[in-house]
C-alpha cells in the first residue's frame, strides 16, 4: 500500500407567480424500520449491533498527507459528535482509510500475504471482497465482550472463556465491539468529490457495520452518503438519515437487544428527518 500513514486522534418553480415548494412526506415507521434492518449487518442472530467502544484513532494513506489529515479530522469530528472517545496524538490506528489504485487487487494481495488484516471474518465474506469490482472495499474486525466490558480470556485447556453477568430481560449478556475498521477506496473514484463527502462516506463505512447497497433504501430513494460512488446526484455530507442511523446506534447501551436497538435507531432517524438536512 503506497503512501505514508497520517494518524490523528422540495421542488421550486418560478413563472412570475409565487414560488411553490413541495416537500416529500415523511416516511412511515414501517418504512423506517425496513431501512434500518436492511442497512444493518450482524455476525450472528444473538449479537447486538457492533459499535466502536475503544478510543478512536484514524490513519490515512495513499493521498497527500495534508489531504489525509483533513479527511481524518472530519471523521474524528463526526465521531466526537457521536460521543465516541478519541485517542489523541501518537495513537495506534484502529481505523484505516486507504486510497489505492485497485481495491480488489489489493484485497487479493492481503489475502495471500497479510491474512491477519481480516481478523476472524468468515471466508465467504473475504471471498466476496476479493470479487467485488466496485471502487470501495471495507471490512471490520469485531470482538465480543461481556455486558460489563470483560473480554475473552484463555481458560483451562486453551479454550476462550467469557465472564457473563447474571441474566437480564432488558440487556443482552454480551456486546459487540468494533476493534478495527479498514476501507480501501480506488483513487480514480474520488475525482469530482469533495473532502467532506469522502470523509463522511468513510465515517459511515467504518463507524458502523453496514450494507453498502441496501435494497430498501434504493427502492425508496432515501438520501444517504452511501450513494457517493454510485453516480447521479449525491449528498454533500452525511444526511439526516445517516445521522439518525449513527446517533441511534451510538446512543443508549451497547448491550441493548437488537429489537430495542432497531427501535431506537428508527426513532432517531424519524427525528432527524423531521428536522431536515441542515447539519454542520
Amino acid at each position: 500500500m503506497a503512501g505514508s500513514f497520517t494518524a490523528v486522534s422540495a421542488t421550486a418553480q418560478t413563472t412570475g407567480d409565487p414560488v411553490v415548494v413541495t416537500a416529500r412526506p415523511l416516511p412511515t415507521r414501517a418504512v423506517v424500520d425496513k431501512w434500518v434492518r436492511d442497512l444493518s449487518i450482524r455476525r450472528s442472530s444473538d449479537e447486538p449491533l457492533s459499535r466502536m467502544n475503544e478510543p478512536l484513532c484514524v490513519a490515512t494513506a495513499g493521498l497527500a498527507s495534508s489531504v489525509g489529515k483533513l479527511l481524518a479530522d472530519r471523521v474524528l469530528s463526526n465521531a466526537q459528535r457521536l460521543k465516541i472517545p478519541l485517542a489523541g496524538g501518537k495513537c495506534r490506528p484502529n481505523v484505516l482509510i486507504l486510497f489505492v489504485d485497485n481495491g480488489a487487487a489489493q484485497v487479493d494481495w492481503l489475502v495471500k500475504h497479510r491474512l491477519g488484516m481480516f481478523g476472524d471474518l468468515p471466508y465467504s465474506t473475504i471471498r466476496a471482497l476479493r470479487h467485488d469490482p466496485g471502487p470501495v472495499h471495507a471490512w471490520h474486525i469485531t470482538a465480543i465482550a461481556s455486558r460489563d466490558g470483560d473480554k475473552l480470556v484463555q481458560g483451562e485447556g486453551g479454550f476462550p472463556m467469557l465472564h457473563i453477568p447474571s441474566a437480564s430481560r432488558i440487556d443482552a449478556p454480551i456486546q459487540s465491539m468494533i476493534v478495527a475498521a479498514v476501507v480501501l477506496i480506488d483513487r480514480s473514484s474520488i475525482v469530482g468529490h469533495g473532502i467532506d463527502q469522502i470523509a463522511d462516506y468513510a465515517a459511515m463505512r467504518t463507524l458502523a457495520v453496514v450494507n453498502p447497497q441496501p435494497s430498501a433504501l434504493e427502492g425508496d430513494r432515501t438520501a444517504t452518503i452511501l450513494s457517493l460512488f454510485r453516480g447521479g446526484d449525491v449528498p454533500a455530507q452525511l444526511t439526516a438519515f445517516d445521522w439518525g442511523y449513527l446517533t441511534g446506534l451510538y446512543s443508549g447501551r451497547a448491550t441493548r437487544r437488537t429489537p430495542a436497538q432497531y427501535a431506537d435507531m428508527a426513532r432517531s432517524i424519524e427525528k432527524e428527518l423531521a428536522a431536515g438536512d441542515n447539519k454542520p
